[in-house]
């Protein structure tokens, strides 16, 4: 995945206080273009963070919330998703990479100055989404729910005439 150019998700911590610090991004098209094969093609979403530094790191604490643009999984057509989820990351600091980062905790050099949270909030926007996304019942391209209908048909008749597996039914006899 390519990474995203905007500095916007860019935290600078070299200077950074012990303490709280609040931090809030807007998250639009721009973001998911940046990103190659995103099944999120639009979006208009808020992001707030808490970030809670200390000397060995930073825990991260915040939501996103707001919609994004997907396909349907059943018409194929474009449908506006309501999105909000609650967001977790635990920064260390650490001089060696003995520990992997992980879905909740991120290791970063001591002499690190910035914290990238692009594909942190990528991540946590993608796997906010609902596994099956289609438009509620009736609300789908009638057109499309026609072809799909006698597609269906063809196939509960048995019309499997010029089925792929044909060939291969011939191999056992």
């Amino acid at each position: 995945m390519n990474k995203v150019s905007n500095r916007e998700y860019i935290i600078p911590i070299s200077g950074m206080s012990v303490g709280k610090h609040f931090v809030d991004f807007s998250i639009d098209n721009e973001f998911f273009e940046e990103y190659d094969n995103s099944q999120i093609l639009g979006a208009l979403l808020r992001v707030k963070l808490e970030l809670d530094k200390s000397s060995t790191l930073i825990e991260i604490k915040g939501d996103i919330g707001g919609s994004v643009t997907v396909e349907c999984d059943r018409c194929l057509e474009l449908m506006e998703l309501k999105l909000q989820t609650e967001v977790k990351l635990l920064v260390k600091f650490v001089k060696t990479q003995d520990e992997e980062d992980n879905d909740e905790v991120m290791t970063l050099e001591p002499s690190e100055s910035e914290l990238d949270l692009s594909q942190f909030l990528y991540d946590y926007i993608c796997l906010a989404l609902p596994i099956q996304r289609a438009h509620p019942q009736g609300e789908c391209d009638p057109e499309m729910i026609k072809k799909l209908s006698a597609l269906n048909k063809k196939a509960l008749d048995g019309d499997d005439s010029k089925s792929p597996f044909d060939k291969l039914k011939d191999l056992m006899n």
